[in-house]
């Protein structure tokens, strides 16, 4: 339920953007957004899979890049077909190509 409230809110938001920027909808579509709560949870939506999960690591497959959660008690909460949930104890964060 949270994802479906969340995933409108958003989608009116590029919407809005979209149209004051000139910039086709389907481009910013297809970007990742992060959003962090402290360093305990962190949202992510534009996820195309998840390559490792362990306690202290989870990877994930973006668009362009792959992103590496790293910290203490790691877990997904909650997943869906392209967005999740990490919660735990968020130490770094790293981007690759």
């Amino acid at each position: 339920m949270f994802f479906k409230k969340r995933r409108k809110n958003i989608k009116n938001n590029l919407c809005k953007l979209a149209k004051k920027t000139d910039i086709p909808l389907n481009i910013i579509k297809d970007q990742t957004h992060y959003e962090f709560n402290s360093n305990k949870e962190i949202i992510i939506e534009g996820c195309r899979g998840i390559l490792q999960y362990e306690e202290n690591i989870v990877r994930l497959n973006m668009k362009n890049m792959i992103t590496i959660f790293c910290g203490r008690k790691l877990s997904i909460k909650c997943l869906t077909e392209d967005s999740l949930i990490i919660t735990g104890f968020i130490t770094s964060v790293e981007f690759s190509i």
